[in-house]
């Protein structure tokens, strides 16, 4: 009865009657129909019309339509609509453009804008001002949703300094606020709700109350919340138990949480199912995460396919896995590409690796540039790499500065390094120091380098015959 009143109305020019008409439309699934009647009340200058129509193509994933209707409606006057203005920049990435909107909402008192001012702050790690946004959002907002959400992220700002009591205080009040709403659509309160059970579990895990945790994981997990699973998996491998993280973990995965995937080709790879591994790691790698695009890598590689794993490395490298530079110029220089390897050795090296140093120091010595060499081996070695510490070792006694040669010989030793051990015996020998060079071969032929029982014998017989 009541929508042929509203028809009736609408056929009659009535614009807030056209509204509510394309509402009962659009929940009905009929975008089209709800089109029509949010077209007639926009051209009849209803900014609510403007900006229900917007948002019909933003939720059609029309993003300029969108934000042209959003926009006559937000200058007409419509505060919801400087909100959503302020949604859609942001997600084009104009944050300058959406913080204006979002402030001009703030004038007129709208608590959505305030917890959106928040988040931004908190993306630009201004954080104290950000708490000062979502205090603001928590305690005015009368739209229970925004008070949930500005609740959860303060007690995300609370974690992230360790305040986990806090933390705690915080998401248990925006869950009894968002379950007790009835100012929100149902789906949209069941998923934050479960969105909240699930940090709380993360935060009582925390502090070792994995009953309750799970309680709240199941109900999140029965009402779809895919995080929620990835949490039982968290939970079962807290509690020792792989295969039941590992089951969790294929249930997530299977229906698209990209960390399952990672977790679970993680799980099956450590206990040597490397074939099982593959195609989750291609699976999260296929979804864009870097990590996995590395991990994928390493695998071909160890099973030999270099040319893929190249392919995977340039991949993680482009999506800015900083240690995946010095395996791409790894698998380069095993293919004779040396002059591209040494360029990503050098970007390597600038980032701090001390192999990189290392392994720029044996591509100088192989074309035959020493002093090139020992500048490479020097960084490493000063960067910590035990065998940048042996190679200048080696070259210095090579050029006969025997008491530099020593110093880092002992070094590189002191790390374990079986070749230095004997190295240095070898030069302790040479200077007249028997008893200690006979010690650090023995070291050597004790740390598994075979050439020190040649070593040792040499030494000893000088012991015994010098």
């Amino acid at each position: 009865m009541e929508e042929q009143q509203d028809r009736a109305a609408a056929e009659r020019g009535d614009l807030k009657a056209m509204i509510r008409l394309g509402w009962l439309l659009e929940e009905r699934g009929d975008s089209g129909g709800a089109e029509e009647w949010y077209r007639r009340a926009a051209a009849g200058g209803d900014p609510d019309g403007m900006a229900r129509l917007g948002q019909l193509f933003r939720d059609r994933g029309e993003p300029e339509a969108a934000e042209e209707w959003m926009g006559r409606a937000a200058e007409a006057g419509n505060v919801n609509a400087m909100g959503g203005m302020g949604y859609l920049l942001e997600q084009r990435g104009d944050l300058a453009g959406a913080r204006s909107w979002y402030h001009r909402a703030v004038e007129h008192g709208d608590t959505y804008a305030m917890w959106k001012i928040g988040c931004l702050l908190v993306q630009e790690s201004r954080l104290d001002a950000a708490r000062e946004w979502l205090r603001r959002a928590a305690d005015t907002a009368g739209y229970s949703v925004v008070r949930g959400n500005a609740l959860r992220d303060l007690a995300r700002l609370a974690m992230q300094r360790g305040d986990l009591v806090e933390a705690e205080e915080l998401v248990r009040s925006a869950a009894t606020i968002v379950s007790q709403a009835s100012d929100a659509p149902q789906n949209d309160a069941v998923e934050l709700v479960a969105e909240l059970l699930t940090l709380l579990a993360s935060l009582l895990m925390e502090r070792g109350e994995p009953e309750e945790a799970e309680g709240m994981l199941r109900w999140a997990v029965g009402v779809g919340h895919l995080p929620a699973v990835f949490g039982m998996a968290g939970l079962r491998e807290q509690q020792g138990d792989l295969a039941g993280a590992e089951e969790w973990h294929r249930q997530a995965a299977e229906a698209g949480d990209v960390r399952s995937m990672m977790m679970l080709a993680t799980l099956l790879q450590e206990r040597g199912d490397d074939a099982g591994a593959e195609p989750w790691y291609r699976s999260a790698a296929g979804a864009g995460a870097p990590l996995a695009m590395d991990l994928l890598g390493r695998l071909l590689e160890k099973r030999q396919d270099f040319a893929e794993a190249e392919r995977w490395y340039r991949e993680a490298v482009s999506a800015g896995i900083p240690q995946t530079v010095l395996r791409l110029a790894v698998v380069l220089e095993r293919r004779g590409a040396l002059a591209e390897a040494e360029q990503w050795f050098r970007t390597a090296a600038d980032g701090g690796d001390a192999l990189a140093m290392f392994r720029l120091g044996e591509l100088a010595e192989r074309r035959e540039d020493p002093d090139e060499a020992e500048r490479w081996y020097l960084r490493s070695a000063e960067a910590g790499s035990e065998f940048g510490m042996f190679q200048v070792g080696r070259l210095q006694w090579n050029r006969r500065d025997l008491e530099g040669a020593e110093l880092w010989l002992r070094r590189s030793a002191a790390c374990g390094n079986a070749s230095a051990m004997a190295m240095l015996g070898l030069l302790l020998a040479e200077l007249g120091e028997t008893a200690q060079a006979e010690h650090w071969c023995r070291l050597a032929v004790g740390a598994g380098y075979a050439n020190a029982l040649i070593d040792l014998k040499a030494v000893t017989d000088a012991r015994r015959w010098g």
